[in-house]
């Protein structure tokens, strides 16, 4: 049997042959998995023998790892905004430029006064942006919406996860369709919408063109066309002086700027840049 260092050693070696970027981080992600623990923890095993079913597993792992599947659908989780959330295949993987505008999100929700936020997350996928804010703000009663019934099944178990079930309601829904008849104005949307040209598709990475959801990435041939609809829809949603949150490619910042320029109901804030210091998201708010 392996000691689990040696395990470990072996792991890096063969995701380096395969290209991974961050071979030691994937290689101790894979290796907490197999073993139950925390990634942090897995120097503690450094000495102990790795049982062979458990050495099967790694072994498993990494074949599908190497074949391309995305690490975050192989260990069934990730970490957002310092908090855990389930990942499953089929599901959009929550991104780490995403971070950046949540906080912005979080600290405008938190300067508000009132005793209860309504806040909806558009196309919520695995639930990280609104159970990110509604963890952290605790006056927010969080809505998410998505055309996929898997991933509204993977949001609410990612609230009951985090403990905050008993404030949030994920239903499916094109947009903002399901609130159709209802009296009900938001405080603030987020979106992480697509945004991806049609044309663009075989340019993205195989892991990305294989594993994860057309339907969570494409948005026509200039990749806008959600985010046109967020805009036109999403101002019959939102409170006067309410805020809109969305996510876009860098280089779809200016054009936005002109649609937004188009409709009179909205007033252009800012641009929020990633950690590369690219335009990441915009957020706008509803005219008063």
């Amino acid at each position: 049997m392996l000691q689990v260092r040696e395990a470990w050693k072996e792991a890096v070696g063969l995701l380096k042959r395969v290209g991974v970027v961050s071979p030691t981080r994937e290689a101790r992600l894979l290796l907490s998995s197999v073993l139950g623990t925390d990634p942090s923890r897995v120097h503690l095993f450094w000495d102990f023998s790795l049982e062979e079913e458990k050495l099967k597993k790694l072994h498993a792992l990494l074949k599908e790892r190497a074949r391309g599947v995305p690490i975050q659908y192989l260990i069934g989780e990730w970490e957002f905004m310092s908090l855990p959330f389930y990942v499953e295949e089929g599901v959009f993987i929550p991104r780490l430029d995403t971070e950046c505008w949540v906080e912005e999100v979080i600290l405008s929700l938190k300067k508000a006064s009132a005793r209860e936020l309504l806040l909806c997350d558009v196309g919520c996928g695995s639930g990280v942006i609104g159970l990110s804010c509604a963890f952290w703000v605790p006056q927010v009663k969080l809505y998410g919406v998505d055309i996929s019934e898997r991933a509204i099944a993977l949001s609410e178990k990612n609230a009951c996860r985090l403990g905050i079930e008993n404030r949030c309601s994920f239903l499916k829904s094109d947009l903002f369709e399901v609130f159709k008849g209802q009296n009900i104005l938001f405080d603030a949307v987020v979106s992480n919408p697509p945004y991806v040209k049609t044309g663009d598709w075989e340019l993205l990475p195989r892991e990305i063109r294989f594993y994860e959801p057309r339907e969570a990435l494409l948005a026509g041939e200039d990749g806008l066309s959600i985010i046109r609809r967020l805009l036109l829809e999403g101002a019959s949603w939102i409170k006067k002086g309410g805020l809109l949150f969305f996510e876009h490619d860098p280089a779809q910042s200016e054009l936005i700027r002109k649609e937004i320029e188009k409709l009179e109901t909205w007033e252009y804030l800012y641009t929020i840049r990633d950690y590369a210091h690219k335009d990441r998201a915009t957020a706008v708010k509803r005219k008063e």
